[in-house]
C-alpha cells in the first residue's frame, strides 16, 4: 500500500529505509522503525511523526505490521492483555488503537477495550494488577478508565460495555470504518473487520459507517474532517454528501464537545490545511463564522494573500520547532518548557496557539477601510486587534473554554501588533519592555512569550517568499530581546520585587489607603525596572519626587 506524501520529499534519498515525517518535512531516518523515530526525537521532540516505509525503487508504502509485533513495542499493554487473560475476560481492542497498529505508528497512549460484561468492573480489575488509577467515566455505560504512569507519561486505558448486544453491533454504531475494527485478544490476537476498515486504510479513504453514522453524533462532522487531514486521507463521496447534510446539525452539539474536536483540529501536524477543509466541506461557516469572514478580504502590501489566506499560512507555519523560528539555543529550552505550561482545563500553552492564530485577523473585516492617494488606494485595518481581541473572547466563550484560557487567547490577540512596533522603533529600552510585559501578562496570565512568538509567526506569513527579511531581523532582534528579559532578567527588568509597599507609604508619609498608593507605587516599579531605581533610599526620594506625591501634598496644606 502505498502512501500518498507531497511532491516536497524526494523519498528516492532514502531507500530501503524507515522515514518520520510531519507535513512535508522528513524529520528522522533509520533502519528501523525505533530508529527514525528516536532521530525524530532528538531534532522536533514536540512533533508526532508519520512512520513510514521507502523501498528500494524509493517508494513510500504503510508499513505491514502483525498483531504480534505491535504488541511487543507496547509491554503495557501487553501485560494488561495477559491480566485480561488470567481472568478469562472476554475483551476486544477496538478503535483508533486497532488503526494505528496497521498504520504502523508507534507513539499510541490511548486505548480502547470493549467487553460484554460491565466495564466498570473489568476496568477495576486491571488498575488492580497494574496497580494503576481507576476512574469511573460513564456508570449508566458501564464504562472506566485505568490510567498508567511510565517513563514516557501517562497511557489510558478505557473499557466499555458492547454498544448493543454483540461487538458487531458495537463496531456497526461507530464512525467510520478505519475506527470500527477490533482485535481478539483470547489467545493469538485476531483482527475483526466487518466492515471493511482494513481495505479503506489501504485505498486512504475516511468512510461513515454508515449514512446515519453523522446523524447520530454531529460531532463527527469535525472529526472526519480531522482525520482526513492527520492521515492525508480523501473523505468518499457518499461520505461527503452525509458529512455535509450533518452539518446544519452542529449546533445540536454540546460546546465541549465542539470545543475538544476544535482543539484537535488545530493541533494535527497541518493545521491550515485542515482549516481549509473545514471551509471547503462549508463546516468552517457555522462553526466559527468569525474566521469566516475573512474569506475573500484583501490587504495592502507588504500583506500578498487575503486575510484568510494570510491565516492560513500562519498556521502552517506554526508546527516548528522553535530554532525554526531563528531563537537561539540558549533560549530555545525556556521557550519549549514555556509551550508545556498547563492551563486550566488540561490544554497546554502550545495547544492553544493555534486558537490565537487563527483568530488574531478576525477583526480585520469589521474595520477594513480605502484611503485612494496618488492614485493608489491604500488598504487599512485601524483598531483590527482590538475588535479581533473582542471576537476571540466571545469564541472562547461559546466554547467554554476555561475563564485562564480565554484571557490568554484574548491577550495575544490584542497584543500581536506589539513587537511588530517595537521593532519599528528605536532602541529597546528597558521600559518599553517593562510594559510589554505589564501589559500582556499576568500571573495567571503568561501570554508576553507567546505573542512575541505569535509575532514571528505572523511575519513569516506576512511577506512573499523571499522578501522581508529585514524586517524579519528587525523584528527577531526585539523577540530575543523581549525572551532574553523574561527567562534570564525576570527580577530586573520584567517583574522586579518592590523596594517599596503600601504600608511603607503610609509609615513614612501620612498617605491614606486608595488610588494613589497604587499609582506612586506602580511609577515606582517602572523606574525599578528601567533601572532607575536600585535600592530602598533611592525609592523614597523617587516617591518624594512623583508629580502626583507633590499634588497631594500641596492638597493637604
Amino acid at each position: 500500500m502505498t502512501q500518498k506524501l507531497t511532491p516536497a520529499i524526494d523519498t528516492s534519498l532514502y531507500p530501503n529505509r524507515w522515514i518520520a515525517v510531519v507535513k512535508d518535512h522528513v524529520i528522522g531516518v533509520g533502519l528501523t522503525p525505533e530508529q527514525a523515530f528516536r532521530a525524530a526525537k532528538r531534532t522536533r521532540s514536540k512533533d508526532k511523526p508519520a512512520l513510514l516505509f521507502v523501498d528500494s525503487e524509493g517508494q513510500v508504502r504503510l508499513p505491514q505490521a502483525s498483531a504480534a509485533d505491535w504488541l511487543n513495542h507496547h509491554p503495557l499493554l501487553r501485560e494488561t492483555i495477559a491480566l485480561l487473560q488470567n481472568q478469562q475476560t472476554e475483551a476486544y481492542l477496538v478503535g483508533g488503537a486497532v488503526r494505528d497498529l496497521l498504520l504502523g505508528r508507534n507513539e499510541v497512549v490511548d486505548f480502547d477495550f470493549v467487553v460484554p460484561d460491565n466495564g466498570l468492573t473489568v476496568a477495576r480489575r486491571v488498575a488492580n494488577g497494574l496497580q494503576a488509577a481507576f476512574y469511573p467515566l460513564d456508570t449508566e455505560r458501564g464504562t472506566g478508565r485505568v490510567v498508567c504512569d511510565t517513563p514516557d507519561g501517562k497511557i489510558y486505558l478505557d473499557f466499555a460495555s458492547f454498544r448493543g448486544p454483540d461487538l458487531e453491533s458495537d463496531l456497526a454504531d461507530r464512525d467510520f470504518t478505519i475506527n470500527a475494527m477490533a482485535m481478539s485478544l483470547t489467545g493469538s490476537p485476531q483482527l475483526i473487520d466487518p466492515l471493511q476498515g482494513q481495505q479503506d486504510l489501504r485505498q486512504q479513504h475516511i468512510r461513515a459507517v454508515s449514512p446515519e453514522a453523522f446523524r447520530h453524533d454531529p460531532v463527527r462532522v469535525l472529526r472526519a474532517v480531522r482525520q482526513a487531514a492527520e492521515f492525508n486521507f480523501t473523505v468518499t463521496p457518499d461520505t461527503e454528501t452525509y458529512l455535509r447534510q450533518a452539518v446544519t446539525q452542529l449546533d445540536t452539539v454540546s460546546p465541549e464537545r465542539q470545543r475538544d474536536e476544535l482543539v484537535k483540529l488545530l493541533n494535527t501536524p497541518a493545521p491550515g490545511h485542515t482549516v481549509r477543509m473545514l471551509h471547503n466541506y462549508g463546516v468552517l461557516a457555522p462553526l466559527l463564522p468569525e474566521v469566516e469572514t475573512t474569506v475573500g478580504v484583501t490587504q495592502s502590501a507588504p500583506h500578498y494573500q487575503t486575510v484568510f489566506e494570510h491565516t492560513l499560512i500562519a498556521l502552517e507555519v506554526w508546527p516548528v520547532d522553535v530554532e525554526e523560528l531563528g531563537i537561539p539555543d540558549l533560549l530555545a529550552g525556556h521557550v519549549r518548557r514555556y509551550l508545556n505550561i498547563e492551563m486550566a482545563g488540561h490544554l497546554s500553552i502550545a495547544a492553544l496557539m493555534p486558537l490565537a492564530l487563527l483568530l488574531h485577523d478576525t477583526g480585520k473585516p469589521l474595520t477594513r477601510t480605502e484611503e485612494i492617494a496618488a492614485a493608489e488606494t491604500k488598504i487599512r485595518f485601524l483598531g483590527h486587534a482590538r475588535e479581533s481581541a473582542h471576537l476571540a473572547r466571545q469564541v472562547m466563550n461559546r466554547f467554554r473554554f476555561s475563564s485562564q484560557a480565554t484571557d490568554f487567547v484574548t491577550s495575544v490577540v490584542l497584543h500581536h501588533m506589539r513587537p511588530l512596533m517595537l521593532a519599528a522603533g528605536d532602541k529597546l529600552s528597558r521600559r518599553a519592555i517593562y510594559r510589554f510585559f505589564r501589559d500582556s501578562s499576568s500571573p495567571t496570565c503568561p501570554a508576553g512569550v507567546a505573542i512575541a512568538l505569535h509575532a514571528l509567526i505572523d511575519h513569516q506569513a506576512t511577506y512573499p517568499p523571499g522578501q522581508g527579511q529585514t524586517e524579519g531581523e528587525q523584528l527577531r532582534h526585539v523577540v530575543v530581546q523581549l525572551l532574553t528579559a523574561y527567562f534570564e532578567a525576570q527580577d530586573q527588568v520584567v517583574d522586579p520585587p518592590p523596594l517599596l509597599n503600601g504600608r511603607d507609604l503610609i509609615d513614612i508619609f501620612g498617605l491614606k489607603q486608595g488610588r494613589l498608593i497604587g499609582l506612586l507605587l506602580s511609577h515606582l516599579k517602572e523606574a525599578q525596572a528601567a533601572g532607575e531605581v536600585t535600592d530602598r533610599a533611592a525609592a523614597i526620594d523617587f516617591i518624594k519626587a512623583d508629580p502626583n506625591f507633590a499634588h497631594q501634598q500641596t492638597k493637604d496644606l
